[in-house]
Protein backbone atom coordinates (compact mmCIF):
# COMPACT_ATOMS: atom_id res chain seq x y z
CA UNK A 1 0.00 0.00 0.00
CA UNK A 2 1.07 3.55 -0.60
CA UNK A 3 0.74 4.65 3.03
CA UNK A 4 3.63 2.53 4.32
CA UNK A 5 6.83 3.96 5.76
CA UNK A 6 8.94 2.67 2.87
CA UNK A 7 6.93 4.92 0.55
CA UNK A 8 7.99 7.94 2.60
CA UNK A 9 11.64 6.89 2.44
CA UNK A 10 11.47 6.24 -1.31
CA UNK A 11 9.76 9.56 -2.04
CA UNK A 12 12.32 11.45 0.07
CA UNK A 13 15.17 9.68 -1.74
CA UNK A 14 13.62 10.45 -5.15
CA UNK A 15 13.10 14.11 -4.18
CA UNK A 16 16.75 14.37 -3.13
CA UNK A 17 17.87 12.83 -6.44
CA UNK A 18 15.71 15.20 -8.49
CA UNK A 19 16.76 18.23 -6.43
CA UNK A 20 20.41 17.33 -6.97
CA UNK A 21 19.98 18.03 -10.69
CA UNK A 22 19.52 21.75 -10.04
CA UNK A 23 22.02 22.26 -7.21
CA UNK A 24 25.81 22.69 -7.52
CA UNK A 25 28.13 19.80 -6.73
CA UNK A 26 31.27 21.77 -5.89
CA UNK A 27 32.77 25.24 -6.17
CA UNK A 28 36.50 25.58 -6.86
CA UNK A 29 38.36 28.81 -6.13
CA UNK A 30 41.84 29.36 -7.51
CA UNK A 31 44.22 30.97 -5.06
CA UNK A 32 45.94 33.40 -7.44
CA UNK A 33 43.08 35.23 -9.14
CA UNK A 34 40.16 34.11 -6.93
CA UNK A 35 38.35 32.87 -10.06
CA UNK A 36 35.46 30.53 -9.28
CA UNK A 37 34.58 27.40 -11.21
CA UNK A 38 31.34 25.59 -10.36
CA UNK A 39 30.74 21.89 -10.99
CA UNK A 40 27.05 21.27 -11.64
CA UNK A 41 25.38 18.03 -12.74
CA UNK A 42 25.06 19.63 -16.21
CA UNK A 43 28.78 20.36 -16.52
CA UNK A 44 31.54 22.72 -15.44
CA UNK A 45 30.80 26.46 -15.37
CA UNK A 46 32.61 29.66 -14.49
CA UNK A 47 31.44 31.78 -11.57
CA UNK A 48 29.52 34.00 -14.02
CA UNK A 49 27.65 31.01 -15.47
CA UNK A 50 29.51 30.47 -18.75
CA UNK A 51 30.22 26.83 -19.55
CA UNK A 52 33.86 25.76 -19.70
CA UNK A 53 34.37 24.13 -23.07
CA UNK A 54 37.92 22.85 -22.54
CA UNK A 55 36.94 20.62 -19.59
CA UNK A 56 33.98 18.29 -19.49
CA UNK A 57 33.08 15.74 -16.80
CA UNK A 58 33.14 12.18 -18.12
CA UNK A 59 30.00 11.18 -16.22
CA UNK A 60 26.66 12.81 -17.06
CA UNK A 61 25.58 13.39 -13.45
CA UNK A 62 22.31 14.91 -14.60
CA UNK A 63 21.36 11.60 -16.24
CA UNK A 64 22.56 9.59 -13.23
CA UNK A 65 20.45 11.66 -10.82
CA UNK A 66 17.44 11.44 -13.17
CA UNK A 67 17.77 7.64 -13.38
CA UNK A 68 18.06 7.42 -9.59
CA UNK A 69 14.98 9.57 -9.06
CA UNK A 70 12.88 7.75 -11.67
CA UNK A 71 13.85 4.30 -10.38
CA UNK A 72 13.04 5.24 -6.80
CA UNK A 73 9.75 6.82 -7.81
CA UNK A 74 8.86 3.77 -9.92
CA UNK A 75 9.62 1.46 -7.01
CA UNK A 76 6.97 3.25 -4.94
CA UNK A 77 4.33 1.80 -7.25
CA UNK A 78 5.66 -1.75 -6.98
CA UNK A 79 4.14 -2.12 -3.51
CA UNK A 80 2.17 -5.22 -4.53
CA UNK A 81 5.35 -7.00 -5.63
CA UNK A 82 7.64 -6.56 -2.66
CA UNK A 83 10.43 -8.79 -3.94
CA UNK A 84 10.58 -6.86 -7.22
CA UNK A 85 10.42 -3.61 -5.27
CA UNK A 86 13.42 -4.69 -3.18
CA UNK A 87 15.36 -5.60 -6.33
CA UNK A 88 14.75 -2.17 -7.82
CA UNK A 89 15.77 -0.48 -4.57
CA UNK A 90 18.92 -2.59 -4.39
CA UNK A 91 19.68 -1.64 -7.98
CA UNK A 92 19.54 2.00 -6.93
CA UNK A 93 22.16 1.13 -4.28
CA UNK A 94 24.57 0.28 -7.09
CA UNK A 95 23.74 3.40 -9.09
CA UNK A 96 24.14 5.60 -6.00
CA UNK A 97 27.47 3.95 -5.12
CA UNK A 98 28.63 4.49 -8.68
CA UNK A 99 27.55 8.13 -8.51
CA UNK A 100 29.53 8.59 -5.29
CA UNK A 101 32.64 7.02 -6.83
CA UNK A 102 32.38 9.03 -10.03
CA UNK A 103 31.75 12.26 -8.09
CA UNK A 104 34.95 11.73 -6.10
CA UNK A 105 36.95 10.82 -9.23
CA UNK A 106 35.58 13.83 -11.13
CA UNK A 107 36.30 16.11 -8.19
CA UNK A 108 39.90 14.96 -7.93
CA UNK A 109 40.53 15.30 -11.67
CA UNK A 110 39.08 18.83 -11.73
CA UNK A 111 41.22 19.78 -8.73
CA UNK A 112 44.32 18.51 -10.53
CA UNK A 113 43.38 20.34 -13.74
CA UNK A 114 42.66 23.65 -12.02
CA UNK A 115 45.58 23.30 -9.61
CA UNK A 116 48.19 23.34 -12.37
CA UNK A 117 48.56 27.13 -12.16
CA UNK A 118 47.71 27.91 -8.54
CA UNK A 119 46.40 26.13 -5.44
CA UNK A 120 42.68 25.41 -5.46
CA UNK A 121 40.25 25.49 -2.55
CA UNK A 122 37.04 23.48 -2.77
CA UNK A 123 33.65 23.84 -1.15
CA UNK A 124 31.25 20.98 -1.79
CA UNK A 125 27.62 21.63 -2.62
CA UNK A 126 24.49 19.67 -1.79
CA UNK A 127 24.58 17.61 -5.00
CA UNK A 128 27.94 16.15 -4.00
CA UNK A 129 26.36 14.58 -0.91
CA UNK A 130 23.02 13.72 -2.56
CA UNK A 131 23.98 10.16 -3.65
CA UNK A 132 24.99 9.39 -0.06
CA UNK A 133 21.63 10.62 1.25
CA UNK A 134 19.82 8.67 -1.46
CA UNK A 135 21.77 5.58 -0.41
CA UNK A 136 20.75 6.04 3.25
CA UNK A 137 17.06 6.54 2.48
CA UNK A 138 17.04 3.64 -0.01
CA UNK A 139 18.59 1.42 2.68
CA UNK A 140 15.89 2.48 5.16
CA UNK A 141 13.23 1.73 2.55
CA UNK A 142 14.79 -1.68 1.86
CA UNK A 143 14.70 -2.52 5.56
CA UNK A 144 11.05 -1.48 5.79
CA UNK A 145 10.13 -3.53 2.72
CA UNK A 146 11.88 -6.57 4.22
CA UNK A 147 10.00 -6.15 7.51
CA UNK A 148 6.76 -5.83 5.58
CA UNK A 149 7.51 -9.02 3.66
CA UNK A 150 8.36 -10.87 6.88
CA UNK A 151 5.08 -9.69 8.41
CA UNK A 152 3.10 -10.94 5.41
CA UNK A 153 4.87 -14.31 5.50
CA UNK A 154 4.20 -14.75 9.22
CA UNK A 155 0.54 -13.89 8.68
CA UNK A 156 0.37 -16.48 5.89
CA UNK A 157 1.75 -19.13 8.26
CA UNK A 158 -1.02 -18.41 10.75
CA UNK A 159 -3.77 -19.04 8.22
Amino acid sequence: MLQRIQTVFLVIAAAIAFAAIALPMATYTRGSDQAEVVLRPMGLFTGEGAELSDVEPKVPFMAVFAVLGCALLASVFLFRHRTRQRRVVRGTFLVALGAIAFAVITDRSIQVYLGQEAPVSVSYGPSFYAPLLVLVFAYLADRAIRKDEDLVRSADRLR
